[in-house]
């Protein structure tokens, strides 16, 4: 779809929208809008070194994806 359809489609549904999806619109548009990119800190860096050596000395478990599924859904 051309970005002019687009931009015509989302007037139309700004212009005629309810509340509810004013604020959802709103809130996209305004955490699209933040330039700013996530920095990890030390203490973030530190914590996945230490959960990263212990994986690789077999000290922690993995799982995949159907096997954590499983396990989530079962509690």
């Amino acid at each position: 779809m051309e970005t002019s359809i687009i931009k015509e489609k989302l007037h139309q549904f700004v212009d005629n929208s309810d509340d509810k999806l004013l604020n959802m619109l709103y809130a996209v548009a305004n955490e699209y809008s933040k330039e700013e990119e996530f920095v990890f800190t030390s203490a973030d860096i530190e914590e996945f070194e230490k959960r990263r050596n212990s994986r690789l000395k077999g000290e922690s478990a993995t799982f995949s994806w159907q096997e954590a599924k499983k396990r989530i859904t079962a509690k």
